[in-house]
């Protein structure tokens, strides 16, 4: 039986496993032989306004979903489902209806969020929930598979507080985190280690065209836009 005191415990890793995974992005975006998450897939929109956390990363998922990272968090969108945000220090899940239209740098134009509060909401909130870490495990996956285990090690020795979590259990982490999102919510599509990190370049944003791509990034871009993950 899950007791007040395990769930606090639970909410507590995660909070702080969020909070190391987002310093982990942000040194892999500045990453002096390439940004990560560009070498991924994912597209970039800058903020035109001045100010840290204000770059906005997004890429389309297994399952034709959208994530968006920032600096202030996290935002992983289910088609039917709609999406969960996840803010930096806190995680606890607001859900959303949609995806934002268009790039968004703070985290008050993400879209109008509510707290799921009934049966229904709380089931949805879980699957969104269990999809994002499962994507997230994938990613720290893909990391050390591609940059090798030195890389995320070096990344944690460089932040001025304790890790979380150590470097090589990054990825055992947040999957024990999906396991323990609420497991009466419907099974999520596959994703993470067990599918495709990125279904596409990017999604697309009608009000704001995808930035410019090498063209054989174009290439690669035109043969995947139809293709189910």
């Amino acid at each position: 039986m899950t007791t007040r005191r395990t769930r606090t415990d639970l909410r507590r890793r995660a909070v702080a496993l969020l909070d190391q995974q987002l310093w982990c992005w942000g040194r892999d975006v500045a990453r002096p032989e390439g940004n990560v998450l560009l070498g991924l897939g994912m597209c970039r929109y800058r903020s035109a306004e001045p100010g840290p956390d204000r770059t906005a990363y997004t890429g389309r998922v297994a399952g034709d979903g959208v994530v968006w990272l920032w600096g202030f968090g996290l935002l992983y969108c289910l088609p039917d489902l709609g999406g969960v945000f996840l803010r930096r220090n806190g995680f606890e899940p607001l859900l959303l209806d949609r995806p934002p239209g268009r790039p968004v740098h703070r985290p008050e134009h993400v879209g109008p969020c509510a707290r799921p509060v009934t049966a229904r909401q709380r089931a949805t909130a879980g699957t969104l929930v269990r999809a994002a870490a499962d994507w997230i495990a994938g990613y720290e996956h893909w990391v050390a598979e591609t940059l090798g285990a030195a890389y995320r090690e070096a990344t944690l020795a460089a932040r001025d507080k304790a890790p979380a979590v150590p470097a090589q259990d990054m990825a055992k982490a947040w999957g024990h985190l999906a396991k323990k999102a609420l497991r009466f919510a419907p099974q999520s599509p596959p994703g993470g280690a067990r599918g495709t990190l990125l279904a596409n370049v990017c999604p697309r944003i009608p009000s704001l065209p995808a930035p410019a791509l090498p063209r054989e990034r174009r290439e690669v871009a035109r043969q995947q836009r139809y293709r189910t993950a």
